[in-house]
Order: structure tokens, then C-alpha cells, then sequence
């Protein structure tokens, strides 16, 4: 999923709000920055977003203020939902390899490791910034 990205500027943190009925808008990418108000302002501390809207956010398909729903829309702004199946898949394959249900061979095995490892670092970091989102019901 290749998409133009922006990236944005902001003296303080962005939070995550409702963009219509189907979606919110997150600032996903943060990493600090210079920041300045206006050319004469003297530069400070804030924060830089990288997303896909003009602003810096990303649109999440999420249609609540929910953990889950806001966990599972970020993950589908990396992944679609057969890619991840397949993932899962993907793993079974090799779980099964180790346990000798299935023949894999060794360059599968590498390749799945190493796509479950990926998949599963961007979903752990995804529940990590949603939880700082909080509180959760």
C-alpha cells in the first residue's frame, strides 16, 4: 500500500479525534522536531507526525472511541486483512514444520520468520501507542 506521506509539525502532542462516521484521524510516525509558530519565532521543542493526509495524520477506518477498533484500524493501514490472514497462515505452516506435521523448506521457514516478526513488532508498537491513547474502559 504505497501512499503519498506528509509530515507535520506541532508545538505539542497530537491526540487522535473522530474525523466523520467511519473514521478517525491519528498522528502515527512521532518523533520530535523543531518547532516554529511563524519565520520570527524562536524555534522550540514539538512534534513531527508522518501520514497520509496533508496534515500529517492518517485516516483509520474506526467508527468509536475504542481500543480494539482503533488497534485493529491502524493495522489496517499497513496490512489488509488477507495479507494478514496470511501471515497467520504462514505461521501455522511453520509451527507445524517444527513439529514435523508439515515440510517446509529452509528458505520458507526464514521467509516466514521473518514476515510474523515484522507484522508482530508493528502490532505490539500499534497496542503500545493506542494504550498511551487511554482511558479504556
Amino acid at each position: 500500500m504505497n501512499r503519498q506521506t506528509f509530515t507535520a509539525v506541532y508545538p505539542h502532542q497530537m491526540r487522535p479525534s473522530q474525523y466523520d462516521g467511519a473514521h478517525f484521524i491519528c498522528y502515527l510516525n512521532e518523533s520530535s522536531a523543531e518547532y516554529k509558530a511563524d519565520e520570527e519565532a524562536e524555534p522550540t521543542q514539538g512534534f513531527a507526525y508522518t501520514g497520509t493526509e496533508a496534515d500529517g495524520g492518517t485516516l483509520v477506518e474506526c467508527d468509536a472511541w475504542n481500543r480494539d477498533k482503533l488497534i485493529n484500524g491502524i493495522i489496517r493501514t499497513r496490512y489488509l486483512q488477507t495479507e494478514e490472514d496470511a501471515i497467520k497462515t504462514h505461521r501455522l505452516q511453520l509451527l507445524s514444520s517444527k513439529l514435523e506435521m508439515v515440510e517446509l523448506s529452509e528458505a520458507k521457514a526464514t521467509e516466514y520468520e521473518a514476515e510474523w516478526a515484522e507484522f508482530e513488532a508493528f502490532r505490539a508498537e500499534t497496542i503500545a501507542l493506542v494504550d498511551t491513547w487511554g482511558p479504556w474502559e
